[in-house]
């Protein structure tokens, strides 16, 4: 998959975040179905903040020329990202400020970050070309990644949490 498709795909399964925002309230969007599990507002947190601060800072580092050229993909980075998607399973992180995203107090709060990303992924694509494959960064499960996979993964991550989404969906319509 090329950087164009790759935007287009995160475009299209950005918008269905976005288009789902006004169809919530303040309580729906920051109810949580267990303590142990998150809210929607934290799911929407945890999306934008892992791609501004994890997997754009990637492509950034790579594209300075700061990234790294010795290091391959894990075996599962090998073949996540051949694949283009992640396996569908829940993944457990710990439970700390590090990983738990914060449960906004509006959707007002959210939205605008939401849109403010998509537009930085748009601004993104057409530079990714002049970026060297050579350069990576190390991704904590997958392995080093070039900044064009860096890039995929922004979408693949959005289309992931689609499941946990509509979980949360139903939980609040319950």
């Amino acid at each position: 998959m090329n950087t164009v498709e790759m935007l287009s795909r995160f475009e299209e399964v950005a918008e269905q975040y976005v288009k789902a925002l006004d169809g919530y309230s303040v309580e729906q969007f920051t109810k949580k179905p267990a303590a142990d599990e998150w809210s929607l507002g934290q799911l929407y947190n945890h999306l934008i903040q892992s791609a501004v601060y994890m997997q754009i800072q990637a492509i950034e580092q790579c594209a300075s020329g700061n990234g790294v050229v010795e290091g391959d993909k894990t075996e599962n980075g090998v073949m996540i990202i051949g694949a283009g998607k992640f396996p569908p399973i829940s993944i457990k992180v710990p439970d700390s400020p590090q990983y738990t995203p914060a449960n906004p107090e509006s959707i007002e709060e959210v939205k605008p970050k939401l849109l403010q990303l998509i537009n930085q992924v748009r601004e993104l694509e057409p530079t990714l070309a002049a970026i060297s494959p050579d350069q990576k960064m190390p991704h904590p499960a997958l392995g080093y990644l070039n900044a064009a996979e860096w890039y995929q993964l922004i979408s693949m991550h959005f289309v992931h949490h689609l499941r946990q989404k509509e979980k949360l969906d139903k939980f609040i319509q319950a």
